[in-house]
């Protein structure tokens, strides 16, 4: 329990990558609040999940992109948990394109959401953290698109780049306040992993991919969200301002 009684707030959690953070966080010790868009039978799932691994667990919609929305999001969880101790950063919005294809209304929902929503909700809690004087910690979900580039990528790739640099400024200019800010770069992901569950076995997968992937697998949810547990555990206390692949070392291979 190396996070036990700590109040967790995980965006874009109702189900895949976000519902494996709040899981591991809950296994952790941490009540944990999930956000996304809609409250549907997916973020149901994800709550009575949370509960079940014997924590609190609260929902709180918002669109993240919207600064008035977050403030009510942050205010109400306030209410809800009297304090965050951690926030994860993860919502998704993008369209695969072709650069030429790219619409203005497609580049500025992939960045206001993956980009500008990732910058509102670190400020909004960081100046909560900031203030109660305790520290925290802040992870964001980037991607191996940061590093690497794909076709058809070019505003995902863009935004999830920007979360590492945003990462750093945030890593530099918070640690004086005890707040930890790092980043998380999945690769290819096996989103419908039942958590709990052992992984993929080695040259499971039905595609070509798995050969390229140094371990011949792809990643859990399961193993994002216990890479947030430990990047926001006393474990990493001095951990700051990383970009952590967890991508089975994909990226060293240097193929997308």
């Amino acid at each position: 329990m190396l996070l036990e009684g700590k109040k967790a707030l995980v965006t874009g959690a109702r189900r895949s990558i976000g519902r494996g953070i709040a899981q591991s966080l809950a296994e952790a010790g941490c009540d944990v609040g999930i956000n996304d868009v809609e409250r549907d039978a997916d973020a149901e799932t994800t709550l009575d999940l949370v509960r079940e691994a014997g924590r609190e667990a609260a929902y709180f919609d918002a669109d993240i992109s919207s600064a008035e929305a977050v403030s009510r999001m942050l205010e109400a969880f306030m209410e809800r948990f009297g304090r965050v101790d951690i926030l994860v950063n993860n919502p998704y919005a993008s369209e695969n394109r072709p650069f030429l294809e790219i619409t203005e209304a497609i580049w500025d929902r992939t960045l206001d959401v993956c980009l500008k929503g990732y910058f509102l909700c670190s400020q909004a809690a960081a100046r909560n953290m900031a203030e109660r004087g305790e520290g925290g910690s802040i992870v964001s979900i980037s991607s191996v698109h940061a590093q690497a580039v794909w076709a058809n990528d070019t505003c995902y790739g863009t935004a999830k780049a920007g979360i590492l640099r945003l990462t750093m400024s945030m890593a530099c200019e918070l640690a004086p306040l005890g707040i930890r800010c790092n980043a998380i770069l999945p690769g290819y992901m096996d989103t419908d992993h039942v958590f709990g569950q052992p992984p993929p076995a080695p040259g499971s997968a039905p595609d070509r991919i798995h050969s390229f992937i140094p371990t011949h697998r792809y990643g859990t949810p399961e193993d994002i969200g216990r890479a947030v547990v430990f990047l926001c555990s006393p474990h990493a206390a001095n951990v700051n301002g990383v970009s952590l692949p967890v991508d089975g070392g994909l990226l060293l291979t240097g193929v997308p």
